[in-house]
């Protein structure tokens, strides 16, 4: 990237250099409102984040099974590998012309929506056979049309962040994140999936929103939630959940790298999911 013009880079937690699989997730300062650093940003961030979840597709659509929408996926890879490699050498972000920035970026992602939506059913109806859960292709659909609705607001000169929004959408994501990795996990990782299913069942509960939510995660999953609140009393729930979230990914990925952890987890896919938990703790602390 050539410029660091008011961008901060997150690395993984404790890191003295770039790890291996590991990825940077560069995003203004807290405190920055402007509309292009931020469209930059998350253009920046879900183009690489489109590509892996092509790549993903490509792995899990073997050639025997599906190969039109394995080819069609590798397409996708490359093109959105591509279009992030053009973010990321951008000179002057602050001068480009944001609507138009935005409307590449969103006319790129409209076709995969499509192309995700429809392998869904696919696979739903057993006309497609691939590796892929229909869960992962909705998964990954709605954070494509999240990032079309975010970068359509930078257009509009929008670059705020609100809570309701932030949290629900999220802790979905977190909470779907923490199901892939039960199924993922060797059948011998006992403690750690006990653990993933314990987190899926706090974010689930969160995404209620408001003191409901809040009480349901306690309640069900005491230890998970109010143990980071103990240590921390002026911590908010959705806050404690999504940091735990963040330092587990962190460790989880070193973790898969270094195998001391059984599963058929691509650390290219560990790296993904820590980043996402990055995003959301950023933008918990950006929102209103």
């Amino acid at each position: 990237m050539k410029t660091q013009h008011k961008m901060h880079a997150y690395h993984r937690a404790g890191s003295a250099g770039q790890e291996p699989y590991e990825k940077p997730v560069i995003l203004p300062e807290i405190d920055d409102q402007d509309p292009a650093r931020h469209a930059w940003a998350d253009a920046r961030f879900a183009t690489d984040i489109m590509a892996e979840h092509a790549l993903f597709f490509t792995i899990l659509m073997p050639e025997e099974l599906a190969p039109k929408e394995r080819k069609e996926a590798q397409e996708f890879s490359k093109r959105f590998s591509d279009l992030h490699e053009k973010i990321d050498g951008m000179d002057n972000m602050e001068s480009m012309d944001l609507s138009s920035f935005v409307r590449e970026i969103t006319e790129e992602m409209k076709p995969f929506i499509e192309y995700k939506e429809e392998r869904q059913r696919a696979q739903e109806s057993g006309t497609l056979r691939s590796l892929v859960w229909p869960l992962f292709f909705a998964h990954t659909r709605h954070e494509a049309e999240r990032w079309v609705r975010r970068l359509e607001g930078y257009a509009r000169r929008e670059s705020g962040f609100e809570r309701k929004e932030v949290v629900s959408f999220w802790t979905n994501i977190m909470d779907e994140h923490a199901r892939f990795v039960v199924h993922l996990l060797d059948p011998d990782e006992f403690k750690l999936i006990e653990t993933a299913m314990s987190t899926s069942n706090v974010f689930r509960q969160l995404e209620k929103g408001g003191l409901t939510g809040v009480v349901s995660a306690t309640a069900s999953e005491p230890g998970t939630v109010a143990k980071s609140l103990a240590q921390n009393p002026e911590m908010d729930a959705v806050m404690s959940a999504a940091e735990t979230m963040l330092d587990f990914k962190t460790k989880a990925v070193r973790d898969i790298e270094k195998a001391r952890i059984k599963s058929i987890i691509d650390p290219r896919l560990a790296d993904h999911v820590r980043r996402e938990a990055q995003k959301f703790v950023d933008e918990l602390k950006r929102a209103e």
